[in-house]
C-alpha cells in the first residue's frame, strides 16, 4: 500500500452519498479507497486474462469507457 496524501476533489456529493450507503461503508474517504481497490484488482485481473488466452486480449471492461490504449 502507498503512502497516504490529503486531496481536495470535486465529486458529485450525491453520488458519494448513494454508493457509500449502497456499500455500508462509514466515511467517504473508505467509499473512495473501496472503488479503488476494485478498479486496481480489475487491471490486475485483465493482464492475468490477456496472458492466458489470446481470445482475452479484445476483451474490454465494462466498468472503464476512456482505456488508453496499451
Amino acid at each position: 500500500m502507498g503512502r497516504k496524501v490529503r486531496k481536495t476533489l470535486n465529486i458529485d456529493a450525491e453520488k458519494l452519498k448513494r454508493v457509500q450507503a449502497y456499500l455500508g461503508l462509514d466515511t467517504e474517504t473508505q467509499v473512495i479507497e473501496h472503488l479503488l481497490d476494485d478498479y486496481d484488482f480489475e487491471r490486475e485481473l485483465l493482464e492475468l486474462l490477456k496472458e492466458a488466452s489470446p481470445h482475452f486480449q479484445r476483451f474490454r471492461s465494462p466498468l472503464v469507457t476512456n482505456r488508453r490504449a496499451r
